[in-house]
């Protein structure tokens, strides 16, 4: 029996000033779940529709928007992931 260690990434935040982050830079579930690349487009798209109309001067706050948005999802989905592999060790 072989095993590959999978690094998973509960994220506290998804944005630092006027730098956002999305799909696995920002969160990374592990494989189990099959959701990593819908979980990605939709970070995207929630971003893309909170800059869509921001004017420079509120970029920072159109990227907090978008946070909040997308950060509990991130969390549960990775936690999710976290949940199923741990289900694998029980016996």
């Amino acid at each position: 029996m072989t095993a590959t260690p999978i690094a998973e990434y509960v994220p506290d935040r998804l944005v630092r000033g006027r730098t956002a982050l999305v799909g696995n830079a920002a969160h990374v579930p592990t494989p189990m779940t099959g959701s990593g690349f819908a979980a990605s487009l939709d970070d995207a798209a929630s971003l893309a529709n909170f800059l869509r109309n921001a004017r420079p001067n509120q970029v920072s706050d159109a990227l907090v928007t978008y946070e909040r948005d997308r950060l509990a999802s991130a969390r549960s989905l990775v936690r999710s992931g976290q949940g199923f592999s741990r289900s694998f060790a029980r016996r």
